[in-house]
């Protein structure tokens, strides 16, 4: 891990943690309903969560991914296999995510402060990119998700041009990372994330 001594060690911990978040426990809302370090998740199509943080993720991430023209840039035909919601308690972020047979569909809103340029001081594969005239960034992790045997590759887009704090991820997740999934990301991206509540 790249670190900077303006970072100092924190924010390296912090990302750390967020990623792992992210990526190790978060897939088709598969959270453990019983942990105290978290929310519980719905792992199925159902009605509404009465829960604010899944139903957050309900009303505001889950219609931006799950419609089908958006699902068929990532799987043919898009058959949407169930719908997933999870959200750090603290209100730090927010995730919805779509099954396909074959892949899935992921949305994360991130308002905890960490910009796109710390992310990239920390990972030297992170490839730079601009969507939406704001800074991004292009990463694809090799490596399965813990417990879940899928791949992700994620576009992970600023919230405000300026790249003052947040940012908006949208990942595929499949068996075998593919290439093209670069510019269905971005085609996903630029389509769908102006539709964000309070999207600046």
């Amino acid at each position: 891990m790249h670190r900077r001594p303006l970072l100092g060690w924190v924010l390296p911990a912090v990302i750390t943690v967020v990623i792992a978040v992210y990526l190790g426990g978060a897939l088709a809302g598969r959270w453990d309903p019983t942990a105290t370090s978290g929310a519980d998740a719905n792992t199925a199509a159902v009605p509404e969560s009465t829960d604010p943080g899944h139903r957050k993720a309900q009303q505001e991430l889950c219609p931006l991914i799950s419609e089908p023209e958006i699902l068929a840039i990532v799987e043919q035909p898009p058959t949407n296999k169930g719908t997933g919601t999870s959200y750090d308690p603290g209100g730090a972020w927010h995730q919805c995510t779509v099954s396909l047979p074959h892949s899935a569909l992921r949305l994360n809103v991130s308002r905890d402060g960490t910009r796109i340029a710390d992310y990239q001081k920390l990972f030297n594969e992170a490839q730079p990119r601009t969507v939406l005239g704001r800074p991004a960034l292009w990463l694809v992790d090799p490596a399965p998700v813990v417990n879940i045997p899928l791949k992700s590759a994620s576009l992970l887009v600023a919230w405000d041009r300026g790249d003052t704090g947040g940012m908006v991820e949208v990942s595929i997740l499949r068996d075998t990372i593919d290439p093209a999934d670069e510019p269905k990301a971005t085609q996903i991206a630029e389509r769908q994330l102006p539709g964000l509540p309070d999207w600046p």
